[in-house]
């Protein structure tokens, strides 16, 4: 993996009644991850969303190994999986120390505030780690 982006507590609110994280709230550990990855990289989407471009998801293919249960410290990390001239892949690992315990990749795509798809902003086309598919 590229790095570490990402490491939180998981709290009551992200479990169901059994202390179990729910499935959807593993892609907001990813959001949170792919916006710090970015920032450490100088490539601020917040500024990139004032300038009228979005990276939208377009796709996610995920796998979840073990649940992530209530009081763990979730570590979540980045890899770019591919680039291309619109779109971007990110692979996301999310473990608990060295145990993984969900495998998602989310495919996103440039597009500018009128929704048509426009080319990657240059700070994302500089990304480090692109380890290719």
């Amino acid at each position: 993996m590229c790095e570490l982006s990402y490491s939180t507590k998981i709290y009551y609110d992200d479990t169901d009644a059994g202390g179990v994280v729910y499935y959807a709230n593993y892609l907001k550990l990813c959001e949170r991850a792919k916006q710090e990855f970015f920032i450490k990289h100088n490539c601020d989407l917040f500024e990139l969303h004032y300038e009228g471009i979005y990276l939208i998801v377009k796709e996610v293919k995920a796998e979840y190994v073990k649940s992530l249960k209530l009081g763990e410290t979730a570590d979540v990390y980045v890899d770019i999986k591919n680039i291309k001239k619109a779109s971007i892949v990110l692979h996301f690992d999310i473990k608990v120390k060295d145990d993984l315990r969900a495998s998602i990749d989310i495919l996103s795509v440039s597009v500018k505030n009128n929704s048509k798809i426009t080319k990657l902003p240059k700070c994302v086309e500089n990304l480090p780690c692109v380890k290719g598919d």
